[in-house]
Order: structure tokens, then sequence, then C-alpha cells
């Protein structure tokens, strides 16, 4: 499943880049970056969970602190994000089987875009690419079992996260997300909102 959620969005990334902003020419002045020093977003999406009928949505929001430059030419920007991912599936029809879990956490981020690159043509759409990874604390609550039989956990921790934007408006973007609360991995397929 995970690999079939990876060529949507890989899908739709290349869709999009037919209709999407394009590229700084070469040796054009410096753009501003696609998450840049200052900016506040809102994600919201849907889990692969979907794809069998379980209740799978995750979100957050970021905040971009700063921006640096490595060796004058490759740009990142880091922020703060708060992140949370929610699943419950039911076993289905003659079964009383249910599985739901909740992840959040609190993460430093690193975001690379590839805007301020020196593109060949015919990869210009890459242009509109941020990707990121971030690192953090949180927390991870499951419970799973037949309703005679059920376990919970509670688990905290290092958690992680990681994905791709792409902008196809300057305050809009389609995104992808792994994320790692414990316990389970989690990820999304969803929107990301400049504010």
């Amino acid at each position: 499943m995970k690999k079939q959620a990876f060529v949507i969005a890989l899908a739709a990334l290349l869709a999009f880049g037919a209709v999407a902003p394009g590229a700084a020419a070469p040796g054009a002045a410096t753009l501003e970056p696609l998450m840049a020093s200052g900016d506040l977003a809102v994600t919201a999406g849907i889990g692969y969970g979907f794809l069998w009928g379980a209740i799978d949505v995750s979100g957050g929001v970021e905040y971009m602190l700063g921006q640096f430059t490595v060796a004058g030419i490759l740009p990142f920007t880091y922020g703060a994000a708060a992140k949370a991912s929610f699943y419950s599936w039911n076993g289905g029809l003659g079964t009383d089987y249910v599985d739901s879990y909740l992840g959040a956490g609190v993460f430093g981020t690193l975001h690379f875009g590839l805007r301020d690159l020196d593109l060949p043509d015919g990869l210009s759409f890459l242009a509109n690419v941020d990707t990121y990874i971030g690192l953090g604390a949180g927390f991870f609550s499951q419970t799973y079992g037949y309703s005679a039989s059920k376990s919970t956990a509670f688990k905290v921790g290092i958690r992680g996260t990681g994905g791709v934007n792409y902008f196809i408006a300057p305050n809009i973007a389609i995104t992808t997300e792994g994320g790692y609360y414990g316990g389970y991995s989690s990820g999304l397929v969803g929107l990301l909102f400049k504010l």
C-alpha cells in the first residue's frame, strides 16, 4: 500500500508540473524560498488507511524561523512544527476487532527547496518542489483487539517526519508526508496552505 501511495503522489507531482509556475531563468535574481522565514503553514490530509476503509487523517502546523545557505548555492529554511495522526479501523462485519491509534509530536524541521537551483529546461517544474525532514519528541497511544481482550499501549519518545510539498500556487501545495510517532508509521497525501 505504501508503494501505491508513493506512485499516486508522484503522478500528482508530474501532472501539476504543467500548470504550476516555472523556475527562475539561469542568472536571474535569487527568489524567495517556497517556505520562507516567517511563513505559517497548515497541512491536512488523508492516509493510506482510507484505501481499506479505515478512518485515517493527519495534519499539523508549522512556523518557519529562519534561513541559511550552504556553499552559497544550497538554500535551507528551518522551523518548528506540531503534527498529529489519527487512525481507526474496525475489522468489518462479523467481528468486533478494532485497531486505533493517535500519534502527535513537536518537531524541529529543515526544508530544502529546489527553486534557486539552476535546473535544466526540461526539469523546470521541479522549482516548485520543497522537501523537508523533522526530528522531535512526541507520544503514541494505541488500542487494539477484540472487545473481550483489548490491549492498550502508550509510548513517549523521539519521533521523525519527512515529506515533499509541490506548490501549485504561491500559498497552496500538494503534500505527501510520512511520520513515525512510535509503534506505527503514518503518512498523508493532502494539502498545505501558507497563511
